[in-house]
């Protein structure tokens, strides 16, 4: 089963990286990495499947399954939005109807648990969107697609490097929840990068140095930052957090006399989650390693 594991993690690997560059230069990522990345683990898995000749319930769960991924990507008017949209409804009824059944004739067996974590990661990520947990669209996408691209915990030989008193706490968290987190604790490194490039240029100014950088309004024009100085009764004020909703009025900052305002890079969060992935096969779940488990 090493190979199959290889191959999810290829496949993870590649796609987001792929996703995060297309993330970094333009602040999209199309939906078309996500059906490559979530439809290619459902593949993987239902090899995985045959392989352990598991019931057709199981293969029929898993079709069912990622046509409900592939609802939730797709584009389209509410289930009961003018009418009754029959398609999707009956989709989600055979879904449920399938569980039930396999449910009732394999509770406990094979990959049965395998088989329910999935439906349980996609609507926990579903969720934290909604919720605005999770804040942008493609985040929650990939985190979905990961969740059939690692129905299981993958285990590799040698791995994960750090180890902990229980070995089994190292699966206490489904791999798509564990990059989650690893990839919100890598997002602390980016005030640690900051510091370091204000260090080098002498751009001293606490706490501002820690989260941005200066430019000419002429730079900051052209590139993907938020202001970190605004405008406001006649005066130059800092915004150490600046909201995402708020135009940027490089105008006024001239005006003002502020010709390099200080300013923090728009980072998508894919780049760290992505980053995550690596990671989190090398280190585990740090975050318990760090307290002593």
């Amino acid at each position: 089963m090493e190979e199959l594991t290889w191959a999810r993690i290829f496949l993870a690997i590649t796609v987001m990286v792929a996703a995060s560059i297309s993330d970094w230069r333009s602040r999209t990522a199309s939906d078309a990495h996500w059906y490559i990345m979530g439809l290619g683990g459902s593949l993987l898995f239902g090899m995985q499947l045959v392989e352990e000749s598991a019931p057709w319930i199981f293969l029929a769960c898993l079709a069912l399954i990622s046509l409900v991924f592939v609802d939730l990507l797709r584009d389209r008017r509410g289930m009961f939005e003018d009418g009754v949209n029959f398609a999707p409804l009956l989709l989600y009824v055979l879904t449920i109807v399938a569980y039930g059944y396999l449910s009732l004739e394999h509770f406990g067996e094979g990959r049965y648990w395998t088989m329910l974590t999935i439906p349980l990661l996609i609507l926990f990520f579903f969720l934290m969107y909604q919720f605005d947990v999770i804040k942008g669209g493609a985040d929650a996408k990939a985190l979905i697609a990961l969740s059939l691209v690692f129905p299981v915990y993958p285990e590799l030989a040698g791995l994960p490097a750090l180890e902990l008193n229980d070995p089994a706490a190292l699966t206490i968290l489904p791999f798509p929840v564990l990059v989650l987190f690893n990839g919100a604790i890598l997002t602390l490194l980016v005030p640690v990068g900051m510091l370091l490039v204000n260090l080098v240029r002498r751009d001293l100014r606490f706490p501002l140095m820690l989260f941005g950088t200066r430019m000419t309004i002429g730079e900051a024009k052209k590139k993907h930052v938020w202001p970190m100085e605004r405008v406001a009764d006649g005066r130059v004020r800092t915004v150490l957090f600046p909201r995402s909703d708020e135009e940027a009025d490089w105008d006024a900052l001239r005006e003002a006399g502020v010709d390099r305002p200080w300013v923090t890079p728009k980072v998508p969060f894919l780049i760290p989650l992505t980053l995550a992935v690596p990671f989190s096969l090398l280190l585990g779940n740090l975050l318990l390693y760090l307290m002593g488990a």
